[in-house]
């Protein structure tokens, strides 16, 4: 059985993403594939139990048989943290091994996703890199080279501890003058330093797209209509603070679009909805009045009205757009797309002894 453990060096790398064309990959070779993380840093409520939110997810996604708190045993809850924090979580080990154990019965191989670097477990009292050498894994290491020498670094570090176990990298999310310089320079270097790179991937509009979904969850907003649309893509935001002419011209030029401006604002809503916008965020608690809701349940875009101020909104709008959320089938499928297009599967199952 074949253990496969993604980690990166910075955060939102998309390791995500990779695992889900990792595990599809390794379904198409028709291997029993199953998918573990160790350590979710994203609790939330299921059914009664606290449990990781991307679990659940790629529980769903992948139709896997385990339960979800198997496949992610230790949830940073407020009650786990607490209990870290008291010295008293003394079984982190015990629990995720023995989770793991369960998940990898019967498998070929299974996907495993960190939380990001090695160290990530350490104040729980069992980090990543032990469990890579307890379950005697490969590590593949996703990155995104924002920032080249912290990147090169910690790509070097990772194989340096773990010569054994590190298997190559990923480039994920890249821009195009990115691109052309992991291939031309950053490729060459690392070869030499004993580093394969199975792929580089090219940032992508719609991996990078927030589901209307979870911007309704990261504002907490009451959804005022347009409550069947939540799984649209969110490719873009605009702010309205400007004429209505204006923002009619400047609302044309962007796509598929996300319009933040105040609820009081009946001029700039009508200019967003006569253009491609996919939701319309009406900021400092303010209502619209019926002829903008009617004419957005009409064309079908969610309004949401949120309390906090312009400014405020943008922060959250912005954060969630630096990451990466599959938490949609249309990224799903895509996901599949783009790596097949840039991994060289053959070489990353070569370096990772799959068969």
């Amino acid at each position: 059985m074949k253990t496969i453990f993604l980690a990166s060096v910075t955060p939102y790398v998309g390791k995500n993403v990779v695992a889900i064309g990792l595990f599809e990959r390794l379904r198409r070779l028709k291997l029993k594939v199953g998918y573990f993380k160790p350590i979710g840093p994203l609790a939330t409520r299921h059914e009664g139990s606290v449990v990781d939110e991307d679990a659940l997810f790629f529980r769903n996604v992948l139709k896997l048989a385990e339960p979800v708190d198997t496949i992610c045993p230790l949830v940073m809850s407020d009650e786990t943290v607490a209990q870290m924090l008291r010295g008293r979580l003394t079984d982190a080990r015990e629990r995720v091994l023995e989770a793991f154990k369960r998940v990898s019965d019967g498998k070929d191989c299974v996907v495993v996703v960190g939380m990001g670097r090695l160290s990530a477990g350490l104040a729980c009292g069992y980090s990543m890199e032990q469990f890579i050498r307890d379950v005697q894994a490969r590590l593949l290491v996703v990155e995104r080279y924002r920032w080249p020498a912290e990147t090169l670094d910690g790509i070097l570090q990772m194989k340096s501890h773990m010569p054994e176990q590190f298997g190559g990298v990923i480039f994920n999310r890249l821009q195009p003058s990115t691109l052309t310089q992991i291939n031309r320079s950053v490729r060459p270097f690392l070869k030499a330093q004993g580093v394969e790179i199975f792929g580089a991937v090219p940032d992508d509009v719609v991996l990078n797209a927030v589901p209307i979904g979870d911007l309704v969850a990261a504002l907490g907003g009451k959804v005022l209509c347009g409550g069947d649309r939540l799984d649209g893509l969110i490719e873009n935001f605009s702010i309205g603070a400007m004429n209505p002419d204006a923002a009619l011209h400047f609302f044309q030029g962007v796509a598929n679009k996300a319009v933040i401006t105040g609820g009081d604002r009946a001029d700039l809503h009508l200019a967003a909805l006569q253009t491609s916008t996919r939701c319309l965020v009406l900021t400092g608690g303010l209502y619209p009045n019926g002829r903008i809701l009617a004419r957005a349940e009409e064309l079908g875009v969610p309004v949401l009205l949120v309390s906090q101020e312009t400014s405020a909104t943008v922060e959250v709008c912005e954060r969630l757009h630096g990451q990466t959320s599959l938490h949609s089938e249309r990224k799903i499928a895509r996901a599949y797309e783009v790596l097949d297009k840039n991994v060289d599967w053959d070489l990353l199952e070569e370096k990772m002894g799959i068969k």
